[in-house]
């Protein structure tokens, strides 16, 4: 932790992270992948078909469209450029539309619809809208693509109809996947990241570790004589003092930091940039102010701690093992402690 101040702890509520299958852009990905490739194929196609009756102009604008497809394509291979090549794709197609369109046929209207439902799927709203927008316009106000005024009133208005349903249909799309995403990343009860979202975190934090020297610690907290307050009060009142308590210790979080349900009443911190020194001074004053600053119908909840900051080679199992050790420790020496682990 890069701070010097326990008291840097204390931060605001956030949110549970989700697992990052919202920002591997999968569904994204594999649109730009499969109707880029495709397209790439098929255009191809018509630019041989073009070379070889001499239409030399169209041809060479296929070629351009081809390779600007591809060119997208292989960059979106490179994890890091993903965003970049999704955004580039959209610019890719709705110029290849325009220049087909413009500069070949009027057939490239037909490309259009492909085009828009393209823009949509992969690009922000706001940029698919605006781009979608502009492909309509400049394609409409062209009197040499169509036969009439009908004909150019028609395919503006199928043009529009298609892009509002198709921003309606994606609009759903991504709140779904987001939901879905969250109900996989999180506890039910306390809000809190589930063991799957723990496990891919921990993953991260050793593989920061690794290659940057990035240090962290993790604390796996357990709270002390739950059993007698489901007991004693019921399983209800249980929930309830969990919940309580999960928010509670999200409070006292950076926004960095994590929270994670291990199960029961157990339950795992992780904390970002927290080398050994500043465990040992942060993490008492830490204990000290949460461990019994939640009201249960049995009184304030108390809880037992260990903690333990990454090795250098240590997996994410190893890691937590000694953190768990350092728990039992603490509740072997009388619980409502904290040991942190050698």
């Amino acid at each position: 932790m890069n701070t010097q101040d326990p008291d840097q702890h204390v931060g605001s509520a956030h949110p549970v992270e989700g697992l990052d299958l919202l920002r591997d852009r999968r569904l994204e990905l594999s649109v730009m992948n499969y109707i880029g490739g495709t397209t790439a194929l098929v255009v191809t196609v018509f630019s041989v078909y073009r070379f070889a009756t001499g239409d030399w102009s169209g041809g060479l604008t296929n070629a351009i469209i081809v390779t600007m497809v591809l060119g997208t394509i292989l960059l979106g291979q490179l994890p890091r450029f993903r965003n970049l090549a999704l955004m580039l794709f959209g610019l890719v197609s709705t110029v290849s539309c325009l220049l087909s369109a413009l500069l070949v046929s009027s057939n490239g209207l037909l490309w259009t619809y492909i085009v828009l439902w393209i823009n949509l799927l992969i690009l922000p709203r706001r940029l698919s809208a605006l781009l979608n927008l502009t492909v309509i316009v400049i394609l409409t106000s062209q009197d040499a693509l169509f036969t009439d005024l009908l004909h150019r009133i028609s395919w503006s208005a199928v043009a529009v109809m298609f892009s509002v349903f198709g921003l309606v249909f994606v609009t759903q799309l991504r709140s779904q996947r987001k939901m879905l995403a969250r109900l996989a990343s999180q506890d039910p009860l306390t809000g809190a990241g589930n063991r799957r979202l723990m496990q891919h975190r921990l993953e991260t934090a050793v593989k920061e570790h690794s290659r940057r020297g990035r240090p962290a610690t993790l604390v796996v907290l357990d709270l002390d004589l739950f059993k007698e307050l489901n007991d004693q009060h019921g399983h209800e009142a249980g929930d309830l003092a969990l919940q309580r308590f999960a928010i509670d210790v999200r409070q006292a979080l950076r926004q960095e930091d994590g929270l994670y349900r291990m199960g029961g009443e157990e339950f795992v911190l992780l904390l970002p940039d927290m080398d050994d020194e500043t465990a040992s001074r942060a993490l008492p004053e830490l204990h000290r102010r949460l461990s019994g600053g939640t009201s249960s119908p049995s009184g304030p909840l108390r809880f037992s701690a260990g903690a333990a900051t990454i090795r250098p080679g240590e997996g994410w199992s190893r890691w937590l093992a000694r953190a768990d050790r350092a728990l039992y420790q603490a509740k072997a020496s009388g619980r409502d402690r904290l040991a942190i682990a050698d």
